[in-house]
Formats: C-alpha cells, structure tokens, sequence
C-alpha cells in the first residue's frame, strides 16, 4: 500500500512538473520572440515534451495559453481588490495601479498582446474567459478609482472605457516596443529604474490630464 501510494505520488510530481514545463517553455518563446505566435511544434522542440501532452494537459494552444495567463498574472487581482478597496486618495491609487500595471508587464511583456488576441476570437470559450477573469475586473477597479476622485473633487468627468485603453496602451507600449529601445535611445534592457520611472511619467501624464480644474498644481 505504502509502495502505491508512493508511485501514485510521483506520477502526480511528474504530471505538475511536466506541466510547469510547457507553461515556462511557452512564456520563454513568447517573451523572446517579442510575439504571440507560438506552436505546438515549437513548444515541444524548446521544452523536450511530446507534443500529445499539451493536449493532454491543456486541451487546446488556447486552454495552454488560459492556464499560462492564470498561473502569471491571475494572483495579482486580489492585490487590485485590496487597493481599490484601501483607505487611499484616488490619486495615490492611481500612481500604485500604474506601478503595478507596469511592473506586470515588466515581468511578463507578452500579457497584454496575448489578452487581446484572446479577447479579438468573438464569442468564444476564451474570449468569454479573458473578459471576465483579465479585462472587465481592471476595468471595474479603474471605474471605481475615477469615481473616488471625483466624489474628492480631485479627477474630471472622465469615460472609464477611454481611460482604461489609454492607461493599458501607455503601460504595454515600452515592453511591447523594447526593441526599438535599442535602434531609437541606445537602450537594451528595460531595467527596474526605466521601470519605475516610465511608471510615473505615465501617472503624470493621466493625472495631469483628469484632474479637475480646481486641483491643477
């Protein structure tokens, strides 16, 4: 019983490890090629798995990509719930939701280009997963964080849906195009102090374009 139990262990290590694989060979190709395309081909020549087990642990390239979605960047909503719901001023949430944008997209830059390609696929399965596990629950912390500062009388009048594409587009762009970093500014890595300071360049932008008359520095 003992000895069953043991290789009933193993097989399941063997199961999640395999599984950890895949997602970290699919992220590595995603980041590296600076593209949303990748292939089960591709995937099973970089991480030395047999192809039949993306299907057999995902289903589909989009049941993987679901799964790389959630495993990088699922935890971090609940740190969004918890700053919207904080005993903040708009304006700090604001600069701490830019920080945190950032720092995702830092870590992962293939996130938001891959929730769009997803979220482009109609009426689908994954579309209908990234809109209300990724971009309706962004979108709602942003509304209720615009609403705050104008119930302070700090933030204008400002469409919610304009904002949040101008936020997320502002944010993804430096990691989208870091190669042209290097052609353009001589730049070749996007450090944690490019980081944070594109990070506040874009609060300052937001913050100077939304703030209410009154509360203009």
């Amino acid at each position: 019983m003992a000895k069953q139990t043991s290789r009933i262990k193993a097989a399941k290590k063997a199961q999640t490890d395999t599984r950890e694989i895949l997602l970290d060979t699919t992220r590595t190709l995603l980041i590296e090629g600076n593209t949303t395309q990748v292939s089960f081909g591709d995937i099973s020549g970089h991480s030395g798995v047999n192809g039949a087990l993306i299907r057999y642990h995902f289903g589909s390239k989009q049941g993987l990509f679901e799964a790389l979605l959630e495993r990088d960047a699922g935890s971090t909503f609940a740190a969004l719930e918890r700053l919207v719901a904080a005993h903040l001023g708009a304006e700090e949430k604001l600069r701490r939701h830019v920080h945190g944008v950032t720092k995702i997209y830092h870590r992962y830059p293939y996130l938001n280009r891959l929730v769009g390609v997803m979220s482009a696929e109609g009426d689908t399965k994954s579309a209908r997963f990234i809109s209300e596990r990724f971009t309706r629950p962004l979108a709602e912390a942003q509304r209720m964080i615009l609403e705050q500062g104008k119930a302070e009388g700090v933030f204008r009048e400002i469409d919610p849906m304009l904002f949040h594409f101008s936020l997320v587009g502002a944010c993804d762009h430096l990691f989208h195009a870091r190669a042209a970093l290097g052609f353009l500014f001589d730049v070749h890595e996007i450090d944690e102090d490019l980081r944070s300071r594109y990070a506040d360049h874009i609060c300052n932008l937001l913050l100077d374009s939304i703030r209410a008359p009154d509360c203009k520095p």
